[in-house]
């Protein structure tokens, strides 16, 4: 199944995840192949397009241009979706912690102990406590509450990194990888961020979407090279991007199309930094199987790659090696990159698809392709959260900023910078595993300042929640 080729039908999820505002990193849109996943403000999850192996989970195998809702999911807070245009499965997490998955089951990627596909959703095996879960091609990845990593599915490239090439049908602990705070799923590899900033990487390297300045294929983690401070990860079909927390952006592995945005078509084994691109956020990015979409701290969108199909948004089918602008779109809330597509998500709840819809994968009730964000999926509106203070989660963000940040000696000033008259701002600091190890709730007034001290917790990387009255951000705290 694995080729380079570009006439070999390939996958696409690519689901990046990072520490979101509560203790779970939710992804409330998913792109696979040629499929969709949402999950809508009522909660409910919708899916729409390609649906021969069932990775629609209606209990039948039509493709569908309008979304479908899944009776049997409840309280599911993240969604994935991976595996081949034809050849796709489905992940769902809820909130207890427990995965669901449906679809094409070949290598195990279900993880019910059979290899038998299924077109409604079950509970995955032995796995509770997740907090995050990728679909890669065949393979599938969760992330535990504890920091550890579990992964069944297809190991003919070693991507279930457990140090063999052999195929498990049920969820299996990667040895040796613990602090994880992030995962993404490639077609055929895995990266892994860990709690001091490093990628760690593991799988197929055939392109060198490792990291590790070779093409050898990796049986169990490997640390990229060369790549530290980094708050986000994505990991696409022969490559993978990083997101630091100046706002660069980083990739390495395939360059056909100049999905690495350097420039050029040139394969890198090791990470290049994405060419005039900075401030660049975490509120939503996004790797599909050949491009990449982000959004700036202006609110603008950015793309580049591979764009036959008008995937990159900017209104043409040219593939671009630099970024470029997407057209008429701008503060994406959520992103997602499928094959050859792209789902998007605004504040508003209103999603804006774009690029190939040859299965009905953009929701809009055609089969047409959209070279531009064209609004679709209109009975699923996704709200993340309510607002009901008078203050919006951006205005609550710059008005909290937290100094030193990193900090030597593990105090942080909190300085509130807004008159808040409505309610009191809580402040609470998790470590890498969820535990709460900080609590205050004050009321404020203007350009207070708070102290967070730190100093008698081990040094890594920490968690601020900020909430107010349903507005709720999060920002990073590095102790060293």
């Amino acid at each position: 199944m694995k080729t380079q080729s570009n006439t070999i039908l390939t996958i696409a999820l690519f689901s990046m995840l990072v520490i979101g505002k509560s203790s779970f990193a939710q992804r409330r849109v998913a792109a696979g192949g040629w499929h969709s996943i949402a999950i809508c403000s009522d909660s409910t999850v919708k899916t729409f397009g390609e649906n021969a192996t069932g990775q629609l989970g209606d209990g039948n195998s039509n493709d569908l241009s309008t979304p479908y809702t899944i009776p049997s999911l409840s309280q599911i807070v993240s969604v994935s979706a991976g595996g081949d245009q034809l050849e796709a499965h489905s992940m769902a997490l809820k909130a207890d912690g427990t995965v669901y998955a449906w679809g094409s089951n070949l290598y195990g990627a279900l993880g019910n102990a059979t290899t038998t596909n299924t077109n409604v959703p079950g509970q995955v095996l032995l796995l509770t406590g997740a907090t995050a879960i990728s679909a890669g091609g065949w393979h599938s990845v969760a992330l535990k509450n504890d920091g550890t990593v579990w992964t069944w599915g297809w190991n003919t490239d070693g991507q279930l990194g457990d140090g063999t090439t052999v195929d498990k049908t049920i969820a299996t602990q990667v040895p040796g990888l613990t602090g994880i705070i992030a995962i993404s799923a490639g077609t055929y590899h895995v990266l892994a961020l860990k709690n001091d900033g490093t990628v760690w990487a593991w799988g197929d390297n055939i392109s060198g979407q490792v990291g590790n300045g070779t093409t050898t294929d990796q049986t169990t983690p490997i640390q990229v090279t060369g790549l530290t401070d980094v708050v986000a990860i994505s990991a696409g079909r022969f490559f993978s991007m990083a997101i630091k927390n100046d706002g660069t952006v980083w990739t390495w592995g395939e360059n056909l199309y100049g999905q690495l945005g350097d420039g050029t078509t040139t394969n890198r084994t090791t990470p290049v930094q994405v060419s005039g691109l900075t401030d660049v956020t975490t509120t939503a990015y996004a790797t599909g199987a050949f491009h990449c979409v982000v959004v700036k701290s202006d609110g603008t969108l950015w793309s580049w790659g591979r764009n036959t199909y008008g995937n990159l948004g900017d209104g043409s089918t040219t593939h671009r090696s630099l970024p470029v602008l997407v057209s008429g779109l701008t503060d994406a809330k959520g992103l997602a990159g499928g094959t050859n597509f792209t789902l998007s998500y605004k504040a508003d709840g209103t999603m804006w698809n774009f690029g190939r819809n040859l299965s009905g994968q953009l929701g809009d009730g055609t089969l047409l392709q959209r070279n531009t964000p064209f609004q679709s999926v209109s009975d699923c509106p996704i709200i993340e959260e309510p607002n009901t203070n008078g203050i919006s989660e951006n205005e609550l963000l710059s008005a909290v900023s937290a100094f030193p940040n990193p900090s030597n000696d593990g105090i942080f000033n909190l300085e509130i910078a807004t008159e808040v008259n409505n309610g009191k701002i809580q402040f609470e600091v998790v470590n890498m595993i969820g535990e709460q190890v900080y609590f205050q709730s004050v009321s404020s007034t203007q350009n207070e300042t708070k102290t967070i001290d730190l100093s008698n917790q081990p040094k890594g990387v920490y968690v601020l929640n900020i909430s107010l009255n349903g507005s709720k951000i999060t920002k990073k705290l590095i102790n060293n």
